[in-house]
C-alpha cells in the first residue's frame, strides 16, 4: 500500500507560523527565537537552512535521524544541528512544558567564529553535538530572553550577541570539538548546490522558498539555476516528477487511484485527475484499463 509523503518544515523561516514560537534577536549574521510548547509534538521532521543551536530551558526533548538514532536533550543542555539534515523532533508535555532558545548562524558568522577559535579547514560533515548543563550558560540563556525580548537592535549588536554565545561555549566546553562541529557544519556546504537539494528533497512537499534557503540562495537565483539545470521550473519539475511517479504506481500496483494520488502530494482526487489527463492525454482510469486491455 503506498502512503502519503511525509510533511516536512524548513526552520528557522517555518517557525514564524507557529504561536508558540517569537523571534528575539535577528539580522544577516542568524536569529535567536524563544519557543514554548504545552502541548505534545509528535514525529515534527524539520531541516534547517542555517546551522542551528538548541538551548533546553525547561522539558526534554527527542531529536530522531534518518537512522533512527535517538539524541536526547534535558533543561540545561544544548545541541548543535548542522544544516540540511533531516531530524524529527519528539516533545511529550507529560513532564511539563518545553521550553528553549533556538539560535541559528548563518554561514558568514560560524566563518568568523571559527577564525576566532583557531580552527583548521573545513572537516567531515558534522553530526549532532551536545553540550552538557552549565549554571553558567543558564544564566547568559536566561539573561539574553531577559535583556532583549522587547528591543529593536541592529545588526552589529546581533553579531556580537551570537559571538559572545559561540566563545561562551568554547570556554565551558571542549574548544577544539566545538570547532570541529562548527567546521563540519560548513562541509554541507556542498549540500546546497541547487541540483543535490532538489533532489534531496524531491519526495517533500517543499514551496520553492524553502528549497531557496537549503540552497543558501535568493528566490530569483535558485530558479534561474534550477531552469538551466533541468529545463523548466521548480514547480513544473515537481508536478512532472508527481505524475510519473503516479503513472509507474498505476502500471505496477493495485493501489485505487485516490491513494495513488495522495501518495504522490495530490490531497484532491479531482485535482489529481485532472492533471494527469493533461500530461498524458487520458484519466488514471481510463490509463490503467488500456494497460489491461493490451494485456501482458
Amino acid at each position: 500500500m503506498t502512503h502519503a509523503r511525509s510533511k516536512l518544515i524548513v526552520i528557522p523561516d517555518a517557525l514564524k507560523a507557529f504561536s508558540s514560537t517569537r523571534e528575539i534577536l535577528s539580522s544577516r549574521h542568524g536569529r535567536l527565537m524563544h519557543k514554548v510548547l504545552h502541548a505534545d509534538l509528535r514525529e515534527l521532521e524539520f531541516v534547517s537552512s542555517e546551522t542551528c543551536i538548541c538551548y533546553l530551558l525547561k522539558g526534554r526533548e527527542r531529536f530522531f535521524d534518518a537512522d533512527g538514532t535517538c539524541t536526547e536533550v534535558q533543561a540545561g543542555e544544548l545541541i548543535i544541528i548542522p544544516p540540511n539534515v533531516r531530524l524529527q523532533s519528539d516533545f511529550r508535555c507529560q513532564d511539563g512544558p518545553l521550553e528553549a532558545m533556538m539560535i541559528f548562524l548563518a554561514p558568514a558568522l560560524v566563518r568568523d567564529a571559527l577564525a576566532r577559535l583557531g580552527s583548521g579547514p573545513e572537516g567531515e560533515l558534522a553530526g549532532l553535538e551536545t553540550v552538557p548543563a552549565s549554571q553558567r550558560l543558564a544564566a547568559f540563556m536566561s539573561g539574553v530572553a531577559e535583556v532583549y525580548g522587547d528591543l529593536q537592535v541592529d545588526a552589529d549588536l546581533v553579531r556580537l550577541k551570537l559571538i559572545e554565545l559561540i566563545m561562551l561555549l568554547a570556554v565551558l566546553h571542549d574548544r577544539s570539538k566545538l570547532a570541529n562541529t562548527l567546521a563540519g557544519s560548513l562541509s554541507t556546504q556542498h549540500h546546497r548546490s541547487v541540483a543535490y537539494v532538489a533532489k534531496a528533497f524531491q519526495d517533500h512537499d517543499l514551496h520553492t522558498a524553502d528549497l531557496a534557503a537549503l540552497s543558501g540562495r535568493s528566490v530569483p537565483t535558485f530558479n534561474r539555476e534550477f531552469r538551466r539545470i533541468f529545463g523548466a521550473s521548480p514547480a513544473q519539475w515537481r508536478k512532472q516528477r508527481r505524475l510519473g511517479q503516479a503513472k509507474g504506481l498505476l502500471e505496477n500496483t493495485r493501489e485505487a487511484v485516490t491513494g495513488i494520488g495522495l501518495a504522490v502530494g495530490y490531497d484532491s482526487t479531482s485535482h489529481f485527475i485532472s492533471e494527469f489527463k493533461k500530461q498524458f492525454g487520458m484519466t488514471p482510469g481510463q490509463f490503467r484499463a488500456a494497460i489491461a486491455a493490451a494485456g501482458p
